[in-house]
């Protein structure tokens, strides 16, 4: 599992090596929506894995893709709830990147406490 920093800046771009891929994150802030968004970008391949993609509590983003991992908006409250505000993601909110068999391991544990 890694984690990824996230801070409350409206965009933020970070580029990492991951699982083998080389990856470039575009974060978004939507004030509307009071959350972020994501672009992925395969930098290897030159394409985009997605684009506009939203992030929720405990919600695994990018399961539905072929990839050997997925991210997850992690609440280090422990409430389990999406941000009410944009300086949520620089104190309560955490952005992990886990595989999918560390994500349903999760969800196991958190199933049998």
């Amino acid at each position: 599992m890694y984690i990824i920093p996230i801070t409350s800046d409206d965009i933020l771009v970070q580029s990492f090596s991951l699982y083998d891929i080389n990856l470039r994150l575009t974060l978004r802030y939507n004030s509307v929506l009071r959350g972020y968004q994501f672009d992925l970008f395969d930098i290897d391949k030159n394409q985009y894995i997605t684009k506009n993609k939203g992030l929720a509590v405990g919600s695994p983003s990018l399961i539905e893709f072929n990839l050997p991992f997925v991210l997850v908006l992690y609440d280090k409250s422990g409430e389990g709830i999406n941000s009410i505000s944009k300086d949520d993601f620089n104190n309560r909110m955490q952005l992990l990147i886990m595989t999918k068999e560390e994500y349903r391991a999760s969800i196991r544990q958190n199933v049998a406490t």
